[in-house]
């Protein structure tokens, strides 16, 4: 069953780095990845919504990744259409499209695996699926406050009924974000994939939630904002529930970007794993 803790401190080894940073061909685009460190399980980050992953001085990621490669290889990567990637062809990419990517990128570019998932954001869709697709590479997980795929009609079930006049903040919130966006990323095709997989079975899968006194947006009421941040920590609860082998952490003061405002919360939570997946 999953269980709740404050937080982690497992020793942190260093060992010796050697950098890759190169655009790989995937199948007439390429996309481009960027890894540090040495040592197996690799661990792989899947950023949030637009996000792109190799940028070094503005990165989120950059502190986590730093660390986590005195331990292990940590790969960040650009999708499709961000950062210095190519733009993919076609319209409506899904979820199994980028995992397909990634698994690509991952190939064309000798990373080996086995291979420790962490998705923050929506990047939770995209190695949710992964695992799916590819169960017999992946050795565990970490979710750094992860999209679930039924959020937006959860949340449309407890906002007040839409009316004209009614302000930005409950606008922006009803609204899946389009598929014209840079990832061209059909999030409701995607919505679907996610629903699909309902197990993890007993992967070992740690789950960061924000802090419960953050607000999505600070202008929405305190009333609504207590509503919405319920939606969220049952479903994170339920992303717990996908494995056996689950360990939910609440932080206590980072909000969305956990690895930027706690990203020690992050580096435990990978070092968890890292040590669960060599048993």
């Amino acid at each position: 069953m999953p269980t709740a803790c404050a937080a982690f401190t497992p020793a942190i080894v260093p060992t010796v780095t050697n950098p890759f940073d190169e655009k790989v061909d995937v199948g007439g685009y390429a996309l481009h990845i960027r890894c540090t460190g040495e040592g197996s399980p690799t661990v792989i980050i899947e950023t949030g919504f637009g996000e792109p992953g190799v940028e070094r001085e503005n990165s989120s990621w950059i502190n986590v990744a730093n660390e986590i490669a005195k331990s292990t290889r940590i790969c960040v990567y650009d999708r499709a259409g961000l950062g210095s990637s190519d733009v993919a062809p076609g319209e409506n990419r899904t979820s199994q499209d980028i995992a397909k990517d990634l698994h690509t990128l991952l190939v064309k570019a000798h990373v080996p695996g086995p291979y420790i998932l962490v998705g923050h954001s929506i990047g939770g869709f995209h190695v949710l699926v992964f695992a799916s697709k590819y169960a017999h590479d992946i050795v565990g997980m970490v979710l750094v406050d992860a999209t679930h795929p039924n959020l937006w009609s959860a949340i449309n079930a407890v906002l007040p009924p839409e009316s004209p006049d009614e302000p930005e903040s409950l606008r922006r919130i009803r609204i899946i974000p389009p598929a014209s966006l840079p990832e061209k990323m059909d999030i409701p095709a995607s919505i679907n994939q996610v629903n699909a997989v309902k197990s993890l079975g007993d992967l070992p899968l740690v789950v960061l939630t924000h802090s419960p006194a953050w607000s999505v947006d600070p202008n929405l009421s305190p009333e609504l904002s207590a509503k919405i941040e319920q939606v969220w920590e049952n479903q994170q609860n339920e992303f717990a529930n996908l494995s056996s082998n689950s360990t939910h952490v609440i932080a206590t003061k980072a909000g969305h970007y956990i690895q930027v405002d706690e990203p020690q919360l992050v580096i435990n939570a990978i070092l968890k794993v890292l040590e669960e997946s060599k048993k």
